[in-house]
């Protein structure tokens, strides 16, 4: 984890002094939970289109009605609210709608054309971050702590 937090860090601190940053938008989010349990059951979801899969040999049906397992998304820009926490469901598809809202272009699926536009981590009105701090330096040598690594009773 301490590896992946310092990729995040590095590609953060090459933008914010960048000639772009005030113009950018940096997602961060995961493809998989990397194993972490989830207590709360993937949503459903519209079905992005009514083409049936191509499945091969030994693959599982599925029909793309759910989504999966609950994942962060974390927004840096300089016109994101400052300290915003949202708890509005979301999938991956509610990047793609923030994309076609910005540069107001058609949905692909049904799946983005329904799905949040995620325009309330945004305060377009005034720029909170032109010139953030730097981030700190992220350790990647951390050792961990046996002793601390089961949850108690277990």
């Amino acid at each position: 984890m301490q590896l992946g937090a310092a990729d995040a860090a590095q590609i953060i601190n090459a933008l914010i002094p960048s000639p772009s940053w005030p113009s950018s938008v940096f997602i961060l989010t995961y493809d998989e939970g990397g194993g972490l349990y989830d207590h709360v059951v993937p949503a459903t979801a519209i079905k992005p289109d009514n083409i049936a899969p191509m499945l091969q040999s030994g693959d599982l049906p599925g029909d793309f009605a759910h989504t999966g397992f609950r994942l962060p998304i974390i927004v840096v820009s300089p016109w994101v609210r400052p300290h915003y926490v949202s708890h509005t469901w979301r999938d991956f598809t509610s990047i793609l709608k923030l994309i076609e809202v910005r540069f107001n272009v058609p949905s692909l699926t049904a799946r983005d054309a329904s799905a949040d536009n995620m325009m309330e981590f945004f305060d377009f009105s005034t720029p909170h971050l032109l010139k953030p701090p730097g981030l700190p330096p992220q350790p990647t040598n951390g050792v961990c702590d046996p002793t601390k690594e089961k949850a108690p009773g277990f």
